[in-house]
């Protein structure tokens, strides 16, 4: 993450063999000035307040990153192994976790490369730099699993309305569910992919999230997703409340159930994206509160999303506990000779089986 700075500084590019200039990535700009030289505006409390919310906001995306990144690896795992825990849901739940282990699992190697760099004192390309064109195509990927995840977001969203909206439980599209999960990203990021390789001089890409192709063609398609989503997240609560006061539900239990439900959905759906803040601040114009909360929020929001939606959507489930617990249960029970086998006890609850989602009613015991 670069703060883009009002000051006086030197940078260099090295112009190879060919007479292009190589690929260089400015990732010190977040420092200000030369090392020991304090800036014309800004004191040594400023830097040293600066410099602290950066560093810690850059750990804070670094364990974010890599707890997002093992969680969703379990739970794909978890899903995929236990036969019982195979439905329609959890296969859309699987897809959707797949978006973002190739998402984080690019994040984590831009992570590791741009730690290496740093590492370096070097000015020549380090790592997967030395390659812009591999960098190029490893970016798109990263921005189309990025789409992706937005795009299942969406399905999850159709998938759950379809549940509560319809009496009779019909066998869904999948077919639908993959073109609007997987295809409808790929038109957004080959038109954002061949703008850019047209504009972009000696075809290097500069900075290009600040690029008006990419507010266009990707940061546009997300946010009509998270729209999207807000009227399906607002229909599925309208609908619940209306099956409850039918059920005769006393007031206070409706609320509860309305709120968590919200709850619950509001991280699987994408509305949290809907948290930002529309102009990066930058040191000495903005005040410390605001670029203290702009860099920690936001990067929690981001980094952090793959972790709650496994722990929300698996983890945390009562169906996957319960199948875990026995499969425990199974395994230890194997290994004690002095216990007999098959004497463990089933209870309804062992056995508790949902009547929409294996039939798919899953959703509404998490």
């Amino acid at each position: 993450m670069c703060v883009p700075l009002t000051v006086d500084a030197q940078a260099h590019r090295r112009c190879g063999p060919d007479g292009f200039w190589e690929q260089h990535v400015y990732e010190d700009c977040s420092q200000i000035g030369p090392p020991g030289t304090v800036p014309p505006g800004y004191t040594e409390d400023d830097l040293k307040f600066y410099s602290k919310v950066i560093n810690g906001a850059k750990i804070l995306e670094v364990i974010g990153i890599t707890m997002s990144l093992m969680a969703v690896l379990v739970a794909l795992y978890i899903f995929h192994s236990f036969r019982s825990l195979r439905n329609h849901r959890t296969r859309i739940h699987q897809h959707l976790f797949l978006a973002f282990l190739i998402r984080l699992t690019l994040d984590v190697i831009f992570m590791i490369n741009r730690f290496k760099k740093k590492a370096s004192d070097s000015l020549e390309p380090v790592g997967i730099n030395k390659f812009p064109p591999l960098v190029k195509v490893m970016e798109l990927c990263r921005e189309y699993a990025r789409l992706c995840t937005f795009t299942w977001m969406f399905v999850e969203g159709i998938y759950l309305n379809s549940l509560l909206s319809t009496a009779v439980f019909r066998k869904p599209n999948f077919l639908w569910y993959y073109l609007i999960g997987w295809a409808s990203p790929i038109p957004f990021v080959l038109a954002f992919c061949i703008a850019m390789q047209k504009t972009s001089s000696n075809g290097y890409w500069h900075i290009y999230t600040e690029s008006n192709y990419y507010v266009f063609f990707i940061e546009g398609p997300r946010n009509i997703i998270v729209v999207m989503n807000v009227f399906l997240l607002l229909n599925i609560i309208r609908v619940l409340i209306t099956k409850l006061r039918e059920s005769q539900t006393s007031e206070t239990k409706q609320v509860r159930k309305a709120t968590k439900a919200c709850i619950v959905l509001l991280p699987l759906l994408g509305t949290a994206n809907l948290v930002w803040i529309p102009k990066v601040p930058e040191p000495g114009k903005s005040s410390r509160f605001y670029f203290a909360s702009y860099y920690y929020v936001v990067l929690f929001l981001d980094a952090y999303q793959g972790f709650f939606l496994a722990l929300l959507y698996c983890f945390l489930n009562i169906d996957v506990r319960v199948t875990i617990k026995r499969k425990w249960q199974g395994w230890m029970n194997a290994r004690n000779p002095y216990r007999a086998h098959g004497s463990v006890v089933t209870t309804t609850t062992d056995v508790r089986m949902s009547s929409l989602d294996n039939n798919d009613s899953e959703w509404g015991g998490k």
